[in-house]
C-alpha cells in the first residue's frame, strides 16, 4: 500500500440531490480514513471541456472577456467549452473557438490538462494551442456576448501580477502555456 492509499475516501453510498439542465449535485456518504462516515457534496460530472490559447503571427494571445453571471462581472477568459458525447477534445477545441470568435485553427496542439474543481468534481480541462489561424464567421451561443482582444505575453503577465485576471481556470490553462513557453525559449 502506498502513503496514498492511506488518503483514499471510502464510497458507501451517493444519491442525486438536485438536478437542472446544467448542472447534477450528488451526495455521497463516505467513511472517512481516520474510519469516520460523513456526507459529502459533489457535481455529478458531465463531459470535459477544452480551452483554447492563440497565438497569433505577431506572437501575441487572444484574451476573451464575457459577462458570468454567478460573480457578477465581466470576466477574462480563453475561448472554449465542452466536449460534445460523440466529439475528440480536438474537434472540440476547434469547434468552440470557431464558434465563439470566427477563428479556424489550422495547427491544434495539445499543452496539457487539468483538474477544475477536485474537491467538487472529476470534470477535466483539455488544452490546446491554437496558431495559424482563418477568420471566418462566428456563431456564438445564445447566451454567449463575447469581446476579445490580442494581447502581447508580457501585457498578460502584468494583468496577472495586479489581479485584474481572476478566472481560476484562465490561470491554470496560463500556467501550463507558460511552462511550455519559457521552456520553448519563448516560442510556442
Amino acid at each position: 500500500m502506498s502513503d496514498d492509499d492511506s488518503l483514499i475516501w471510502q464510497l458507501i453510498a451517493s444519491r442525486t440531490i438536485f438536478v437542472h439542465p446544467r448542472i447534477r449535485v450528488n451526495e455521497d456518504t463516505v467513511i472517512l480514513p481516520s474510519g469516520r462516515q460523513t456526507e459529502w457534496m459533489n457535481y455529478a460530472d458531465g463531459n470535459d471541456f477544452v480551452k483554447v490559447i492563440c497565438v497569433d503571427t505577431e506572437g501575441r494571445v487572444l484574451v476573451a472577456r464575457q459577462y458570468c453571471h454567478a460573480p457578477r462581472r465581466v470576466v477574462h477568459e480563453f475561448p472554449g467549452g465542452e466536449v460534445g458525447d460523440d466529439e475528440s477534445h480536438v474537434d472540440a477545441a476547434r469547434r468552440e473557438l470557431l464558434e465563439e470568435i470566427g477563428l479556424y485553427a489550422r495547427r491544434l496542439e495539445p499543452l496539457g490538462s487539468f483538474l477544475t474543481n477536485s474537491r467538487r468534481s472529476a470534470k477535466m480541462c483539455y488544452l490546446y494551442l491554437a496558431t495559424d489561424l482563418d477568420e471566418q464567421r462566428a456563431t456564438p451561443d445564445q447566451e454567449e456576448f463575447i469581446v476579445y482582444e490580442w494581447l502581447p505575453i508580457t501585457l498578460v503577465d502584468a494583468q496577472i501580477r495586479a489581479g485584474e485576471i481572476a478566472n481560476g481556470v484562465l490561470l491554470a490553462a496560463w500556467c501550463i502555456f507558460k511552462a511550455r513557453h519559457d521552456a520553448a525559449g519563448s516560442q510556442v
